[in-house]
């Protein structure tokens, strides 16, 4: 008996449709502006994840195109090339490194890494075993890596997102020489 009745306020309560649309405004407007601005961070996570990627792209095809040694000056104006393609006011970190691939050893190493930023520059210990980060290789060819890593702040920070760190993670192969090396001198 008891049920019954609650299923007749139940059943009424979900028929009635009179009602005031400023109270369901009031009640759906904050839900429809959370939901609109977290939309709108999440996509601009999304371009600006694509921005840098493509500038980290751009800058290993540069290096590759490259038949003179890479100079510090080069690697300095080549950040302020990230920042700019990226359209970021921070600087990006940044690291490019040569790594060769030798079978005998079955293991990457170094010729060389560069760095500008706050990351640390690559070791033969850290490369040696990176066979499940970089493509298969013949013994003795070489790579470009670009690494790349700024910090992100959505526009709107609702609880969905962070503060979050873009990396990419960009590797080439030398186009028009063997090799790419680096003068420190230059």
């Amino acid at each position: 008996m008891i049920w019954s009745r609650i299923k007749t306020r139940l059943a009424a309560f979900r028929d009635e449709t009179g009602g005031s649309v400023s109270v369901e405004f009031i009640v759906m407007a904050p839900i429809v502006f959370w939901a609109y601005a977290s939309m709108f961070s999440w996509f601009d996570a999304y371009r600006q994840v694509g921005v840098h990627e493509k500038a980290a792209f751009t800058i290993a095809d540069m290096i590759t195109r490259e038949t003179d040694p890479i100079t510090p000056d080069y690697i300095d104006a080549t950040r302020k090339l990230v920042s700019f393609l990226a359209r970021s006011s921070d600087e990006a970190d940044m690291r490019i490194s040569v790594i060769q691939y030798v079978e005998r050893l079955d293991q990457f190493q170094l010729d060389w890494s560069q760095k500008r930023g706050s990351m640390e520059k690559l070791r033969n210990s850290d490369v040696k075993n990176w066979h499940d980060k970089l493509p298969t290789m013949v013994n003795g060819e070489r790579i470009l890596l670009v690494e790349t890593k700024v910090e992100y702040t959505p526009p709107f920070l609702y609880g969905l997102m962070e503060e979050n760190t873009i990396q990419t993670f960009v590797f080439a192969r030398p186009r028009f020489a063997p090799r790419i090396s680096y003068d420190d001198n230059g």
